[in-house]
């Protein structure tokens, strides 16, 4: 990891607020093992607890953490855009501060993805979502195949959302590089920001579980409820559907149909079809060795 000048892999950091979490997001990217260099890019969002002093204590003990200060608080979008222009990777490796990844060979496995398959925009993988209201916990998403990887379309992505969060995607840069200016005039999801980035190829889906997701009251959206969520994401559908020119308004409005018929739903992932079992598998169906890692993790000796 010496080379900071022309790294292989960018990984970035979205945070705020996250002072009871950055420091294991950072410890388990700084723990991967890879033959090719990184670097670290931070942008945080004005956090207003001690974040910004925790990332800053990072930086100083390395060479390849680049740290975006903001002097005001400029949402998603702003921070998401410059970040990305920030990034001199190759490839791009999401990581939102109050998650983190479980693998050491996360970034390898991405990388030699993408290495392999220069037809993709981006691809992602398997999550833990840990809800830590409930304590529960369960793998995302549940996809009917059973191949080593899974290449997706836009359009099947417009049916409804299976990709597990921003820390679960790798982008190709030069992909984000030749993104319309005018995708960042609209507020930033990642499940239409994600149909955007794979009208320029298809994407992948790497089904090892390399990293957790925490639900939590102060992550974006994660403790909403069904009916909470239905007009941001109908608000998204209008807005992101226009901007592509209505080419998957017929997976849209397949997607709104859903909606619609959801009735009192809580999970709007449920949704989408391959999201079905989503509940069902519990920690109580993952691997004994995965269990005994989860457990370590997330300091909890109740995951039977």
């Amino acid at each position: 990891m010496s080379d900071t000048t022309n790294p292989k892999m960018s990984i970035l950091m979205l945070t705020y607020n996250h002072e009871k979490f950055i420091r294991q997001a950072l410890d388990s990217v700084l723990m991967q093992q890879m033959d090719f260099d990184i670097e670290i890019v931070i942008a945080d969002d004005y956090s207003q607890d001690s974040t910004f002093a925790i990332a800053r204590e990072y930086q100083a003990g390395a060479q390849n953490i680049n740290l975006l200060a903001s002097e005001e608080k400029i949402g998603i979008t702003r921070n998401l855009q410059r970040a990305f222009a920030a990034c001199q990777g190759k490839y791009i490796a999401m990581l939102e501060g109050d998650d983190f990844w479980i693998s050491p060979n996360k970034l390898s496995l991405v990388s030699s993805f993408l290495d392999q398959h220069q037809e993709c925009s981006f691809c992602f993988h398997r999550v833990i979502r840990h809800d830590e209201t409930s304590d529960l916990a369960s793998v995302h998403p549940i996809l009917n195949t059973t191949a080593d990887f899974t290449v997706f379309t836009a359009s099947d992505l417009a049916r409804g959302n299976f990709v597990a969060g921003f820390s679960t995607c790798t982008y190709r840069r030069e992909v984000i590089d030749s993104l319309d200016p005018g995708l960042w005039k609209l507020k930033v999801r990642e499940w239409p920001f994600n149909i955007v980035v794979a009208t320029h190829g298809p994407f992948g889906y790497v089904p090892e579980i390399l990293s957790v997701y925490r639900a939590h009251w102060g992550g974006i959206s994660s403790k909403k409820t069904l009916e909470e969520q239905r007009p941001i994401l109908l608000e998204a559908i209008e807005s992101y559907n226009k901007y592509l020119n209505f080419n998957f308004d017929p997976e849209f409005r397949e997607f709104m149909q859903k909606l619609s018929q959801a009735g009192t739903d809580t999970n709007p992932a449920s949704l989408s079809a391959p999201y079905r079992q989503l509940r069902a598998w519990v920690a109580a169906a993952m691997p004994i060795r995965l269990k005994r890692t989860l457990k370590k993790l997330l300091l909890r000796d109740d995951i039977q």
